[in-house]
């Protein structure tokens, strides 16, 4: 196998780099990560087995990178194949599935669910299930495809300012209104106490990374955040790369 063989792996990385135009030994050592005087030796080696001339590829060499890669392409490919085999999905089945039906898979209410037929992500059944009963599904292709969740983020008044006191709670149950279906997060005392009497919270704690998994599952969420916290929330929003929305309360 190529990859047990450090030798034929390196002289097929100096065949590549020569085939790119670079000539300068050093050049070459720092594309392919070894020392100078490693590129030097090996050239010569492959100079004496008449894979190189003049800093040219023989026909020899030619074949020998031509070999060298189809057996690296083939290792790729019988690797991928048995990663395929192993990579499981676990999913809710959507309706009744039977073993080894081929299943489309789709994001509904912030989990994945299988449908008998075939999709932009499909796979094969690796059991027999009913509607609502769990479901593996393996030999993948395909990219599931999801409408990411809104992230409205609601800054509280400060303590400064004063907390709840300023809170109108109205224009709570109007953010709440307004987002019929979102999730409902809190971040903070302010946070909490403004709106515990109004509305179930659903996320109460680590509520930020719970609007994030939520985003990425297709659930929207209303975030209510206290002014203390509000710096690090929407740093760690926009480090995560989670599009929102933010208004004052």
């Amino acid at each position: 196998m190529i990859l047990r063989d450090k030798g034929k792996i390196t002289k097929m990385l100096i065949l590549l780099e020569i085939l790119r135009g670079r000539k300068k030994l050093r050049e070459i050592a720092e594309h392919i990560d070894i020392t100078v005087q490693g590129v030097s030796e090996y050239v010569k080696n492959m100079e004496k087995e008449g894979l190189i001339k003049d800093w040219e590829l023989t026909i020899a060499g030619l074949e020998f990178l031509n070999n060298a890669l189809d057996e690296l392409g083939d290792f790729v490919s019988e690797s991928n194949a048995v990663l395929k085999k192993l990579q499981v999905i676990e999913a809710i089945a959507g309706e009744r599935i039977e073993k080894g039906e081929k299943v489309k898979l789709v994001m509904e209410n912030g989990y994945i669910h299988a449908y008998r037929g075939e999709g932009n992500s499909t796979g094969t059944a690796m059991n027999s299930a009913d509607k609502g009963e769990d479901v593996g599904v393996s030999e993948l292709r395909g990219v599931l495809e999801i409408e990411y969740g809104k992230v409205n983020i609601y800054a509280m008044p400060s303590i400064e300012e004063g907390g709840t006191k300023k809170i109108n709670p109205e224009k709570i149950k109007k953010i709440i209104e307004e987002n019929k279906g979102a999730k409902i997060g809190v971040c903070g005392v302010v946070a909490y106490l403004s709106v515990r009497k109004i509305a179930k919270i659903d996320f109460q704690f680590s509520a930020m990374n719970a609007a994030i998994d939520a985003h990425y599952r297709g659930i929207s969420t209303v975030l209510f955040v206290s002014h203390s916290m509000l710096p690090h929330v929407l740093k760690t929003m926009e480090d995560k790369g989670v599009p929102y929305i933010l208004e004052k309360v």
